[in-house]
């Protein structure tokens, strides 16, 4: 499943919708002849770019750009500031890297890969080129999806277009991507102790452009499987407690200070059952087992409850998002959230939030059960919050039902998001 609104859907197909998109998402464009990478000087004022460096082409400017030239090819300006204290930067690799690239838009060429990123202004590394590529942080790269002087199109990479991610921080693989480019280049930046255990311990199972053993497919099984296979990993059950409970677990067996109650001596400790699956154990409830899905549960529904088949599956995918281990496609909200009242709103965040979380096993649902009581734990709001707010959801077209539930099976209906007309 993967849901966007009708203009960011066609961004690798539309030359038009992806432009204006990107002009007001703020990158700073360029009009670039029709399969080509060289300046439209037509459509240049004195038949210079340089002014685009310091001024955003506005979206009337880009449309006018279009209205020209339907055919043309667009470019995105390097080295500028694309939100305040921080620059556009993009690593121009010749071939695929041979390591995992963080999550960040990515653009396939026709023999390579565009990677954005954002550095601090005040510490912009050497624009350099290497045997493997080089790093951009002045002039400009051509943006999908504009035809390259040999007929391919460039394309953003499945679940990592400019609308899909964030872009990355830079100077957290400097040192890396510098490196494989040119390699023996000393940087000058290292990222820090922490971002580089990070970087060794988050795993990534939602691209096919990153290098990892993970990769999500459509076959929900092995899906699945690969989630099944986290749950027994020691070092991501220590970078859940990390990342989501700030507590630093030594080992499995150790003990540490529960994070459901407060009390002044550790009471508890991961434990792995027979079948390889990691929880937790509080030997001051009796010495009470979790899951890692259930503790997260009790912690953020501030009860406790035993979690089985899908519903502990799609609370485990949230907590391994939540720790940054798993990313996941972005869907952007169809309709205006801002507009709704604040309880419409966070029921709609979350309901599009557990959509997200779905994609984790099942990336071609477009539809999720989303009953009241699920709901409430799900969203934080209390039960009647949650029947008032679908409700309104539903009047305003927001949601909608798609699949009745049946109470005889507990079969919980099913909801999909409205797309804006």
């Amino acid at each position: 499943m993967y849901i966007i609104p009708e203009t960011a859907r066609e961004i690798n197909n539309s030359i038009r919708n992806s432009a204006l998109e990107m002009a007001r998402r703020g990158f700073h464009l360029l009009p670039l002849k029709p399969q080509s990478k060289k300046p439209y000087s037509e459509l240049l004022p004195g038949k210079s770019w340089n002014v685009f460096t310091e001024n955003r082409a506005s979206v009337a400017t880009v449309e006018s750009w279009l209205k020209y030239d339907p055919d043309i090819n667009i470019g995105i300006i390097t080295g500028v500031e694309i939100e305040p204290g921080y620059s556009l930067i993009v690593a121009d690799f010749d071939t695929k890297p041979k390591f995992g690239l963080p999550i960040t838009p990515i653009a396939e060429t026709s023999r390579g890969l565009h990677s954005y990123f954002k550095c601090r202004t005040d510490r912009l590394p050497e624009a350099h080129k290497g045997g493997r590529g080089e790093i951009k942080t002045s002039g400009y790269v051509v943006a999908p999806p504009s035809l390259h002087p040999s007929g391919i199109r460039y394309k953003w990479a499945k679940y990592l277009s400019f609308v899909d991610v964030d872009i990355a921080d830079f100077e957290t693989r400097e040192e890396q991507i510098i490196s494989w480019l040119d390699p023996g280049k000393v940087t000058t930046h290292s990222p820090p102790d922490k971002d580089r255990e990070e970087l060794n311990t988050t795993i990534n199972i939602n691209s096919s452009v990153l290098i990892q053993n993970l990769s999500i497919s459509d076959d929900v099984e092995k899906n699945k499987s690969q989630l099944v296979a986290l749950s027994k990993d020691e070092s991501a059950a220590k970078e859940i407690f990390k990342q989501v409970f700030d507590v630093d677990v030594k080992k499995i067996g150790k003990t540490f200070c529960c994070c459901l109650h407060k009390e002044k001596n550790p009471s508890s400790a991961l434990y792995r059952t027979d079948s390889g699956v990691i929880g937790v154990k509080d030997f001051h409830r009796a010495a009470n087992f979790y899951t890692l899905p259930e503790y997260y549960f009790e912690y953020k529904a501030g009860k406790a409850k035993n979690l089985k088949g899908a519903t502990s599956l799609i609370w485990w995918i949230r907590l391994l998002k939540d720790a940054r281990i798993l990313n996941l496609p972005r869907i952007i909200a169809p309709r205006p959230a801002n507009k709704l009242p604040r309880t419409q709103k966070k029921l709609y965040l979350s309901f599009i939030e557990l959509l997200e979380v779905q994609q984790g096993y099942d990336p071609t649902q477009k539809s999720a059960p989303f009953s009241h009581r699920f709901a409430a734990d799900w969203s934080g709001l209390n039960y009647e919050a949650v029947r008032s707010a679908k409700r309104a959801l539903s009047k305003k077209k927001y949601i909608k039902k798609v699949e009745a539930g049946d109470r005889k099976t507990r079969k919980a209906g099913k909801w999909a998001l409205v797309n804006e007309k």
